[in-house]
């Protein structure tokens, strides 16, 4: 166990984009609360009435989960994009460094490198990344009560237990997107193995395996195919109903993606035996 975290602390120091990028953003939230706070006029300007036939509830319920599954797509995206741009590199870097052979004559296996690696990619970054849901939801919680109840029809946060549990349905969801990113996340850190510029490169064999069966026999299967799995993770973390995108990607889609995670684990344990 204390490996493990002395693991995932060295992870944590290499990649201080991490937490850079979240303090960023929840810097910008807050600054962007406080103005909305202090600014009287403005808060006239955004808060308004509506007249309208039909039933409120609904009305309520509807934008509310808009602007609550605007807040977690936002914050999945980055999450996801700062996952995308850390499996290329950590493989890449110990090799690159030469401190590979260090790692190696540590009492650690490879298996658990790579089980570290993941789960800072995969549950670390996620984790993080979700604290800006839930500040989020409590400054909505807080504008709520503070401006006289005006936005009771916009926001779900009418206490803070709907804070918490928008925030644990966040974690739920994200780690279902995690699920789903594994076989890409598998495939990254094969190819930074063996290549100085892993997600060009990855870039490029998709490009091309995306456009030229479409170019020179017009079959847009695989075009199909990597548009639904790249959107997938995305889509589990927005949609209404996550295990429902599943289903629509078509589960032959889905067994060929883990098909391709699995010969992916194997080639990352086959190359972590060579130092080139």
């Amino acid at each position: 166990m204390r490996s493990t975290v002395a693991m995932l602390r060295k992870e944590w120091l290499e990649n201080p984009l991490v937490w850079r990028v979240p303090l960023f953003m929840f810097v910008c939230s807050l600054l962007l609360f406080v103005g909305v706070m202090n600014n009287t006029p403005l808060q006239h300007n955004l808060f308004f009435q509506m007249s309208f036939s039909g039933d409120a509830d609904e009305f309520s319920i509807a934008l509310g989960d808009d602007i609550n599954r605007l807040i977690a797509g936002v914050v999945g995206l980055i999450s996801i994009l700062l996952g995308t741009q850390y499996f290329p590199r950590p493989l890449h870097k110990e090799r690159s460094e030469g401190s590979i052979m260090f790692w190696r004559s540590m009492p650690v296996s490879d298996i658990k490198t790579h089980l570290v690696k993941l789960t800072f990619g995969l549950l670390v970054i996620p984790l993080v990344c979700s604290t800006l849901v839930f500040t989020a939801d409590f400054m909505l919680w807080l504008l709520k009560f503070s401006t006289e109840h005006q936005l009771t029809s916009l926001f779900h946060q009418a206490s803070l237990s709907d804070v918490w549990l928008n925030w644990v349905e966040f974690l739920l969801r994200m780690t279902l997107a995690g699920i789903l990113l594994l076989p890409f996340a598998l495939t990254a850190m094969a190819i930074s193995q063996k290549v100085n510029s892993p997600l060009v490169i990855m870039l490029i064999a998709i490009y091309t395996l995306r456009w030229m069966p479409i170019a020179l026999f017009g079959y847009h299967g695989l075009d199909q195919f990597f548009s639904e799995m790249f959107y997938l993770p995305l889509y589990a973390i927005i949609a209404p109903h996550p295990l429902a995108t599943i289903q629509e990607a078509g589960w032959t889609n889905i067994g060929i993606y883990a098909f391709l995670g699995m010969l992916a684990w194997t080639a990352n344990l086959k190359f972590s035996r060579t130092v080139r």
